[in-house]
């Protein structure tokens, strides 16, 4: 609990957070999430957008969104390359980028106020610290997570109409279901054509080789038999 001191005005407001405020912890939703040996990855977008809307009322976040704008420069030059060229040049200039970033938190967690927008902001961004940074080791990775959440939408539209799952492993098979629609939707592959076809082929589709099953890799190995 902040303790609340007394301005010229009269008002109560909270004390400044000290910088052990903000550990460095992810949520405990988030860890029971993530299975052994999967590392979780946090979207850049989300921690600006705390930024963002703090700015409205404390200029004070003109910096850290000037930073975090600095690294989608980056993102747009290596749009074009592979991964490994796009992991060298995020290894070159978004990794300084991240440490000007992390100073620049280590800062304002020193100041702000717990409960304000920007405190927020900044316990958003040092709570998802680690996973915010991933994506500089691997250049399939993205800096965000837009393109995904794009694809959840079509499940937002209809959600009132299934609201409820009838069981938990009825909503991971319904997860399964969706990813791979909307997988083949993004590398333009019919859903119709792609799910005969594996539903037809997996009760004796060897187990160890089922990459040629996922979206990409049927379309590379069957889909063109399809399309015939």
């Amino acid at each position: 609990m902040p303790r609340l001191r007394t301005n010229a005005t009269g008002q109560r407001r909270s004390s400044p957070i000290s910088a052990g405020s903000f550990k460095r912890t992810p949520t405990s939703a988030m860890t029971a999430c993530i299975r052994p040996g999967v590392s979780s990855k946090s979207a850049a977008a989300h921690a600006r957008r705390g930024f963002v809307e703090a700015f409205l009322i404390d200029t004070t976040a003109a910096l850290m969104i000037a930073l975090i704008q600095q690294l989608y420069d980056v993102e747009r030059d290596a749009a074009e390359l592979d991964p490994d060229l796009g992991r060298a040049l995020r290894q070159d200039r978004s990794v300084p980028l991240l440490a000007r970033i992390d100073a620049e938190r280590d800062a304002l967690a020193r100041t702000v106020l717990l409960k304000s927008p920007l405190g927020d902001a900044v316990r958003y961004l040092t709570n998802q610290w680690a996973a915010l940074q991933r994506y500089t080791e691997d250049g399939r990775l993205s800096i965000d997570n837009n393109r995904a959440e794009n694809q959840r939408r079509v499940v937002a539209v209809g959600r009132k109409n299934w609201l409820f799952a009838g069981s938990f492993e009825g909503a991971r098979r319904a997860a399964l279901l969706y990813s791979l629609v909307q997988s083949r939707k993004l590398i333009d592959v019919r859903p119709f054509d792609y799910l005969k076809d594996v539903l037809l082929r997996v009760a004796t589709h060897p187990q160890r080789l089922i990459a040629p099953l996922t979206p990409a890799g049927w379309a590379t190995a069957f889909g063109h038999r399809a399309a015939a």
